[in-house]
């Protein structure tokens, strides 16, 4: 997994299947929640993406290494506290005028 194209962003939809869990209504945030597979090595990820149609340059995504304990609770209203609860995560969008970084900081859905 580590030299694989699923642990370097820009990230490409292309390279993951892609199972829509739902979405996140919660503040009226209405954030998409998926869990995807990595084509090359099989690696699962919990996707968590949010965007104010509302507010020019909102959209933000997440993506964190989704553990079998974590797709096992995993319902689309507690994808963002299990995504806070992982180690690390990755994060982009127009909010953070990024293709994608690696980080460790707070998970921000909420406006």
């Amino acid at each position: 997994m580590a030299d694989c194209k699923c642990m370097t962003p820009p990230f490409h939809y292309l390279d993951f299947e892609s199972q829509n869990m739902g979405v996140d209504s919660t503040n009226g945030r209405f954030g998409e929640v998926s869990v995807e597979t990595c084509k090359a090595c099989g690696s699962r990820w919990l996707r968590y993406f949010v965007e104010h149609e509302h507010r020019s340059r909102s959209g933000r995504w997440y993506r964190a290494p989704a553990t079998e304990e974590m797709l096992d609770a995993l319902a689309s209203t507690n994808a963002v506290e299990l995504l806070r609860k992982a180690p690390w995560h990755f994060y982009g969008g127009s909010y953070f005028k990024s293709t994608g970084k690696r980080g460790t900081g707070p998970i921000i859905v909420d406006m």
